[in-house]
């Protein structure tokens, strides 16, 4: 037999009453949530910054902006919502001129969430666009600006499309005080830069190449690293040239030197320094002249420029720089009657091709003591080697008095015939021809002589191939008288 259980009408209707209040929820009001979808906008179209102090909160790093979105009705269960940035609404803006001085935020320079969480129940939702407060002194006295876009909200809820795209403009004076602002500038702004000086030195010389370092600094606290680049300023040169103010020099253009791409700050430290490196051939096809150049600051990464000590110009004088003893002090020739010094082949000075010596070819043949060099050095600076006619090699001398030195040759050739070589001093030849005969082998050293007057100080000695064919091993000076 089956027992059927028959309740009250009242105690059925009681229970459904009971399921259905149980199942709904209150919203953040007490109130209970009755919709399936909302509507999702922006609060604001437009959100200007600083629009009193709580618009803002400024940290040692970045502004942070709260942006807030509005719902038609509380959450009717959890979703989130995309964010991006509208570019092209900025973009439009600024060509249009209703955004005067406006400079749109480059991606590199905020933080912005990709999606924003709303919880059930909330008939709102808000997020933070971090603006990087460097940025804010990169373009001091300008307008930044941000078009953000809500976008794709889930569980099918829906964008109001009026609303949808807020457009952020941020007042960059009303932010960072004046007197807060990094400037970045050359140290020696304001005077050329003239090359060389000796001490200190302001100079390196390398195979074919001048190196002539730059000082950059930045005002205010050092903070967190950031770059800058460079720019070669041709129309600098040209005007203090017509004025002038440059006498017996030329410009030289872009191709005569070279820049880093960019410069780098470390982090907290406010100063660095970088080279510009000089062709040395510059100064060769400008026979008696002085050349220039200068070098601009250009799009720093973070902060601002100032304006009036961005440009450094730098002049070298070729005259002074003649002197590029290979072990950085010319060599000491004796002041007493009958006392030698001996200097090897393989230290000549310094400045490559055309500058610190000639050769035929470009490579160093053994490349085993200063392969940078296309002089062919063999047995790891023993000797010159592979030499050909109208080959030299130069050295930076200093004499301390008046007088005449005997300058031995250690020459070493297996060849016949009629055989010279030559040796000048600041570019005048003393010697004449030194003639000389076969030694039996590449390594049998003969010491082959002439005589050179010098006055106190440096000179620059210049042995000269006449024929080659001849290997080098070094010269030894004596005071004659």
């Amino acid at each position: 037999m089956i027992h059927q259980f028959k309740f009250p009408l009242w105690t059925l209707a009681g229970f459904l009453a009971a399921t259905v209040l149980c199942c709904k929820k209150p919203d953040i009001k007490g109130e209970e949530i009755t919709v399936q979808q909302v509507n999702v906008s922006f609060r604001d179209t437009q959100v200007k910054i600083p629009m009193g102090d709580s618009s803002y909160t400024k940290t040692a790093a970045t502004v942070d902006i709260p942006i807030r979105i509005a719902l038609s009705d509380a959450a009717p269960s959890r979703f989130n919502i995309g964010v991006t940035v509208n570019y092209d609404t900025i973009s439009q803006m600024i060509a249009n001129n209703t955004l005067p001085d406006g400079v749109m935020l480059a991606q590199e320079n905020y933080i912005l969430p990709t999606t924003v969480d709303v919880p059930f129940g909330q008939d709102h939702a808000e997020f933070t666009l971090k603006v990087d407060l460097a940025v804010f002194e990169k373009y001091y006295g300008k307008t930044l600006a941000l078009a953000i876009e809500l976008t794709n909200p889930t569980k099918q809820n829906k964008l109001d499309a009026t609303k949808k795209i807020v457009v952020v403009q941020i007042s960059t004076t009303g932010i960072v005080p004046i007197d807060q602002i990094h400037y970045i500038y050359f140290a020696d702004a304001g005077k050329t830069i003239s090359v060389p000086v000796e001490r200190p030195k302001n100079y390196t010389v390398g195979a074919g190449i001048l190196n002539v370092p730059l000082n950059v600094n930045y005002t205010s606290t050092a903070g967190t690293g950031f770059y800058l680049k460079l720019s070669p300023n041709q129309d600098t040169i040209a005007k203090l040239i017509a004025a002038n103010a440059l006498p017996g020099t030329v410009g030289i253009t872009a191709a005569d030197f070279s820049l880093p791409d960019s410069i780098a700050f470390r982090d907290f430290n406010n100063s660095l320094s970088f080279p510009v490196t000089v062709k040395l051939a510059a100064l060769t096809a400008n026979p008696g002249k002085k050349i220039a150049l200068a070098v601009d600051l250009i799009t720093p990464s973070v902060y601002k420029l100032d304006s009036a000590k961005r440009t450094m110009v730098v002049v070298v004088d070729a005259e002074g720089l003649k002197y590029n003893p290979y072990s950085g002090t010319a060599l000491q020739l004796p002041a007493a009657v009958g006392a030698s010094v001996t200097i090897r082949a393989a230290d000549f000075d310094l400045g490559g091709e055309g500058w610190g010596y000639h050769d035929n070819t470009d490579a160093n043949i053994p490349n085993t003591y200063r392969p940078n060099e296309g002089v062919d050095i063999e047995n790891n600076g023993g000797n010159i080697g592979f030499t050909a006619d109208g080959e030299w090699l130069k050295y930076t001398v200093e004499s301390p008095v008046t007088g005449d030195y005997d300058i031995g040759i250690a020459l070493g050739t297996p060849n016949d015939g009629d055989r010279g070589v030559h040796v000048e001093v600041d570019g005048v030849n003393q010697t004449g021809r030194i003639p000389f005969t076969k030694t039996g082998d590449w390594s049998a050293w003969v010491y082959f002589h002439g005589t050179l007057h010098l006055t106190p100080g440096k000179h620059l000695v210049k042995f000269v191939w006449e024929t080659g064919d001849t290997n080098l091993r070094d010269f030894v000076f004596t005071r004659k008288n």
